[in-house]
């Protein structure tokens, strides 16, 4: 749950998942103002300490997220607390915000990208890619803003020479994947599973499954092709048709399918990146498509004024602007180039 007050700047977040604290996590700048219940640990005589709950509101310095425990973790000084608790002021305090936690916002601005962020519906739906090889397993939760935890399964297996110990490690193998699986499966609500990999290696885990863990296999929403059981083959399969198919209603995926066109676009010359290229395209009405990568967009205010700009521009002309946001290897390959570039109607050089 996030209200806002668009008057006042005001946001109040309340997450009710890790999808929504992720859209929260976007949401804070350096600068904002944020009040929330917490502990604090405080001296009370030489070399005894207490631990106080207690209300805080600190100036914003640091914006985290930890994916593994889905908390945000806003650092700053502390401007206000309670009376008896003077002694604070000034000092450092780390805000830990987790699902169902409370803590309101006060923001300097709520820009077209803050808007826009907002607008976005949070979708909860998810998945587990079970990317297999023989002897070589990654398996990978997958929720709407990209891959928030993977695990491997390794195994060594014997070579073709000794048959009777290569189908021994195998079944071996294969017993240590789909207990890794159900665990995974079991802590995310049984989601839907996609598995992929070689043929012979995938179709051979499914058959097992459907011998020894028949739940596991009436979770597998599709079987696909890929390299090996690599987080590589993961990320290829992340940027393929399939998944644009088989998991249409992530925006992982519309993410990845404007970068990945974007790249292509790069090549055959019809996309310009970096701040000043861009911006050359998007004042000429050269742009069709607009990407922005969300992290770029807290950075100083005269940046930040460039890429409203920009906005403003492209929407005028009837172009798209994209807000890239999601944990995923094309937001990283894209933010590595500067993060911000733009597809182009036709050429301009």
């Amino acid at each position: 749950m996030i209200k806002v007050d668009y008057d006042k700047k005001v946001l109040e977040i309340r997450p009710f998942s890790g999808e929504e604290l992720w859209k929260a996590y976007h949401l804070i700048d350096k600068g904002d103002l944020a009040s929330a219940e917490t502990m604090r640990i405080l001296k009370i005589d030489e070399g005894e300490k207490s631990r106080r709950k207690a209300f805080l509101k600190i100036m914003v310095e640091n914006v985290e997220f930890e994916v593994s425990s889905e908390t945000i973790r806003l650092r700053g000084r502390v401007l206000e607390c309670p009376e008896d608790m003077e002694g604070v002021l000034g000092h450092y305090h780390t805000l830990t915000i987790g699902v169902g936690d409370r803590v309101m916002v006060e923001k300097q601005e709520l820009s077209p990208i803050h808007r826009k962020i907002l607008s976005r519906d949070v979708n909860t739906k998810k998945y587990i890619v079970v990317a297999v090889e023989l002897g070589n397993a990654t398996l990978a939760v997958v929720k709407d803003y990209g891959v928030v935890e993977s695990l491997e399964v390794e195994q060594d297996i014997p070579g073709k020479n000794f048959p009777e110990e290569r189908e021994a490690m195998a079944v071996r193998f294969f017993h240590e994947v789909s207990k890794t699986l159900r665990s995974i499966w079991i802590k995310e609500g049984r989601p839907k599973t996609i598995l992929i990999g070689p043929s012979v290696t995938r179709e051979a885990l499914l058959k097992f499954m459907g011998e020894k863990y028949r739940d596991l296999q009436a979770s597998v929403a599709g079987c696909f092709h890929s390299s090996g059981g690599t987080v590589s083959a993961v990320n290829e399969f992340l940027r393929s048709n399939e998944m644009k198919v088989v998991a249409r209603e992530l925006k992982i995926v519309d993410e990845i399918t404007a970068i990945e066109s974007f790249f292509k676009s790069l090549v055959e010359e019809k996309a310009v990146y970096g701040l000043e290229e861009t911006w050359k395209a998007v004042e000429k009405g050269a742009v069709s498509q607009l990407i922005i990568h969300v992290k770029l967009a807290s950075q100083s205010g005269s940046l930040r004024e460039r890429m409203m700009e920009m906005i403003r521009l492209v929407e005028q002309y009837g172009g798209e602007v994209t807000i890239v946001s999601g944990r995923h290897e094309s937001a990283e390959k894209f933010r590595r180039i500067g993060g911000i570039g733009g597809i182009l109607r036709y050429k301009v050089y």
